[in-house]
């Protein structure tokens, strides 16, 4: 029970965080206010540490929240990555001040989401931390104009995703008379099954706005292309898995019957399927780098949801946890490589990949690092991304009917799609020489060989040694399989 209470606490310690913060900060001179990075960073990695303590005692039949402290684990540790790199890319004489504090009340908001036992508790987790992130995307709007647009746009469809959940949510309480996770599906049994699948439809496609499906997926292109790096990675990985782990927590709470895990299951694998091959044709054309990743995201997001789409669709907790591990290695090798991209952009003057050439052979470390994520994002052994497709497809093929047979098939095919835009950008940054690229761009002034920011080396190559830890000792990390057992409440028939 104590453990329990002192997980529960993680959120609030977070967001007390941003208040603690705030004030160190505002009253800091400009030229001390750059380490509050590296005191935002510390903060995550305390809560990172006193979730660690609270689940390596545990065994899977203890009743503390493994979901909840896994996610958690995830949106800490790679907070305190972001914060970090922040800390290297952000004007001191800027409004910092804002900055860290609106980063930690986004993050307390996402770990919140895991420990919520009812349905509004978890919305209005799930706004607390897209509410911040909508202001913290615009962060640079007077040097770039356009990231206020894309906040704009974030912003507008984020309210419409919001109302659309909210709705669900209000439909299941009106069948119900209640909200509790626990209550739900006994409260549900006896409901009308053609409107519970519509509640459902519209959690699945409000929270799918901030998981950006397609084609609910317009806003993510320019969110994370247009953001500071550090808001980008929290985006890519860290209020992302607090928006999954809402709608599955979610959509646990329908009882078992025709609505859910089958025909819901059909739904959220036909999004899946969309989105991941959506995204890998749209990233095929695209000549800026972060524009590249940002649609792959997409593509990826579609992987994420094809393992729980499986899992619902065939009664499959392997579905489950296959999805759960592909979101957490995801998280890490996209935040790397967003990490990496921006330092590529900064130090070639310009995000066009033409404009790159060679640079990764000029800085070797993140050169390689970033090769790492690639291979991983791709699916090469010895990486966490291999291991999480693997699982993939050993949902589908275990299934052992010919429906779950065609969606391996079909995960192949867009891994071999995605190695048209993977190969030509590994090529150009890592093995082109140096010469002056034929674009539509003015020439750039040459800069500075040594101009990285030491704090985005470093968390570029320690997010690189993790991608390749989690690829070869995944059964370090069991207590995913656990949290995906605690999404998966149907049983199995």
């Amino acid at each position: 029970m104590i453990y329990g209470d002192l997980a529960v606490t993680i959120p609030l310690f977070v967001a007390v965080g941003g208040i603690v913060i705030y004030f160190v900060t505002k009253f800091l001179p400009p030229a001390l206010r750059s380490w509050s990075g590296t005191f935002t960073a510390l903060w995550l990695v305390a809560a990172f540490a006193l979730l660690f303590s609270v689940i390596l005692p545990h065994t899977p039949t203890s009743t503390i929240s493994f979901i909840g402290i896994t996610g958690g684990l995830l949106i800490t540790g790679l907070g305190a990555v972001a914060a970090w790199v922040s800390q290297g890319s952000l004007d001191p004489k800027g409004p910092v001040q804002l900055y860290y504090p609106l980063f930690l009340f986004a993050l307390a908001g996402a770990v919140a989401v895991g420990f919520a036992t009812d349905l509004f508790t978890i919305f209005v987790a799930v706004e607390l931390s897209a509410i911040p992130v909508y202001a913290l995307v615009a962060y640079r709007h007077e040097e770039d104009p356009k990231a206020l647009s894309a906040a704009m746009k974030y912003l507008l469809q984020g309210v419409v995703g919001t109302l659309t959940a909210l709705l669900g949510v209000s439909i299941l309480y009106l069948l119900g008379h209640t909200l509790r996770l626990s209550e739900l599906p006994k409260a549900l049994a006896g409901a009308n099954p053609s409107l519970l699948l519509f509640a459902a439809i519209l959690i699945l496609l409000g929270y799918g706005v901030k998981l950006a499906i397609v084609p609910l997926h317009t806003w993510l292109p320019d969110a994370y292309s247009r953001a500071p790096c550090g808001v980008t990675v929290i985006l890519v990985g860290a209020t992302k898995m607090g928006v999954l782990i809402a709608l599955f927590l979610s959509l646990s709470a329908f009882p078992v019957s025709a609505v859910v895990p089958g025909t819901l299951g059909i739904i959220v694998t036909f999004f899946a399927v969309l989105t991941m091959t959506a995204g890998n044709l749209l990233a095929l054309k695209e000549p800026d780098l972060r524009r590249v990743l940002a649609y792959s995201s997409v593509a990826q997001m579609g992987y994420i949801l094809l393992g729980f789409g499986i899992g619902m669709c065939y009664s499959l907790p392997l579905g489950f946890t296959a999805g759960l591990y592909y979101a957490i290695a995801y998280s890490v090798m996209k935040g790397g490589a967003f990490i990496a991209a921006d330092a590529f952009a900064t130090e070639a003057g310009s995000p066009v990949i033409a404009r790159m050439q060679g640079i990764g052979a000029r800085h070797p470390l993140i050169g390689i690092s970033f090769m790492i994520f690639v291979f991983g994002l791709i699916g090469v052994p010895f990486t966490c991304g291999f291991l999480g497709k693997l699982l993939l497809e050993q949902a589908g093929m275990v299934t052992s009917m010919a429906g779950g047979v065609v969606l391996a098939l079909v995960l192949a095919a867009n891994s071999i799609i995605s190695l048209g835009y993977y190969v030509p950008i590994l090529s150009t940054l890592m093995f082109s020489r140096n010469v002056q690229a034929h674009t539509t761009e003015p020439p750039v002034p040459a800069r500075d060989a040594h101009k990285i920011p030491a704090s985005a080396i470093s968390a570029v190559v320690f997010l690189a040694v993790v991608t390749v830890y989690f690829g070869l000792f995944p059964e370090s990390f069991d207590w995913i399989s656990h949290a995906a057992g605690q999404l998966f409440t149907w049983g199995v028939p």
